[in-house]
């Protein structure tokens, strides 16, 4: 495996305790994480420089001064009313994952789950959804889309993971919510602190310390790359308290999470409903790629049979996988 391990050096490779070099204490007081950030860090802004013609100067400004860019009413009461019936009507595909005392749910966007939705498909196809999105996670392949349903307090269960700031791997990726109601307060709105996406002095000296410690650390997340950051960690980086994304139905935020970010606290059987979109592109490739469909449709096709690989090995074991297969109704039972 040595050969491989140092090849992932060059991708997006994570995990501190899957690779042993990417995990390496030696290595990483020698510099290697960070060396990993920076660079990283400096294609991203190439890349990010390449397509500065996709968006507006002030969308741009916004994601790079605070980390987020929020626009309201980028769809219309009728848009919403008209897709979320679409996503009330779905009878396919439909998965769902366990956290702690919480379930997200997703209908992953490809051309199957789309046929019938006439609504949902122009939004999918829309430049002005796409650019954004493609600005953002510096690449110009469309980012996976998927309708998410984020159902709080659902069974008696630890505390959900993702309600601790983290960020969700080295390098600038993005997630965008484009919410298909109201997010209160009660409904656990995405969380983020702002600034934290800025490599300052700060937060370089916490990602080095990190990275000693990584494969060691044991909380689920951190060692495969994700790190968790407590509030004392914030204070250390001299950044401010998290806020929550309190928004109208129809806003779009999108989000680098290199950031620090998270869900909100709900309360018990709150739900949200939104369109979600992820992409997370190749670190170290200064190009930003083809704005070919195929390419989408082809990580879809791949994404599929992952998650069919899993459901067989699942089975197998009589379980079954993280990401496993809901009937449509537990996710579309919103009125």
């Amino acid at each position: 495996m040595w050969p491989l391990w140092i090849i992932a050096l060059g991708t997006s490779g994570k995990s501190f305790v899957g690779n042993p070099v990417i995990g390496s204490r030696l290595l990483n007081t020698l510099g290697l994480h960070i060396l990993r950030v920076l660079i990283g860090r400096i294609v991203t802004w190439v890349r990010w420089l390449l397509l500065t013609p996709l968006v507006d100067r002030a969308l741009r400004r916004n994601l790079h001064r605070d980390g987020f860019a929020i626009v309201p009413d980028f769809i219309s009461p009728g848009q919403i009313a008209a897709i979320r019936a679409e996503v009330k009507a779905h009878t396919g595909e439909t998965r769902q994952m366990l956290q702690g005392n919480t379930a997200t749910q997703r209908i992953l966007l490809d051309a199957a789950a789309l046929q019938d939705k006439h609504h949902l498909a122009a939004l999918c196809q829309s430049r002005r959804f796409l650019r954004p999105l493609k600005y953002a996670a510096a690449k110009l392949s469309p980012p996976l889309l998927y309708v998410q349903r984020i159902r709080n307090g659902i069974r008696e269960a630890g505390a959900d993971p993702q309600k601790t700031m983290h960020a969700d791997t080295f390098h600038p990726t993005i997630k965008a919510w484009l919410f298909l109601e109201d997010v209160t307060p009660e409904k656990g709105p995405f969380t983020y602190v702002k600034g934290s996406h800025k490599l300052t002095a700060a937060r370089l000296r916490w990602e080095y310390g990190r990275s000693r410690t990584a494969a060691r650390t044991h909380d689920g997340y951190s060692e495969k790359g994700s790190f968790r950051a407590s509030p004392d960690d914030l204070t250390a980086m001299n950044l401010p308290e998290p806020a929550g994304v309190c928004a109208r139905a129809g806003t779009l935020v999108i989000a680098n999470t290199n950031g620090f970010h998270g869900r909100g606290q709900a309360e018990e059987n709150q739900s949200r409903l939104e369109i979600w979109a992820y992409a997370r592109p190749s670190p170290f490739n200064p190009l930003p790629g083809l704005p070919f469909r195929f390419v989408g449709a082809l990580q879809s096709t791949i994404l599929k049979a992952f998650w069919r690989r899993k459901d067989r090995t699942a089975a197998a074991r009589n379980s079954r996988a993280s990401w496993h297969l809901i009937d449509a109704a537990q996710m579309t039972d919103f009125e």
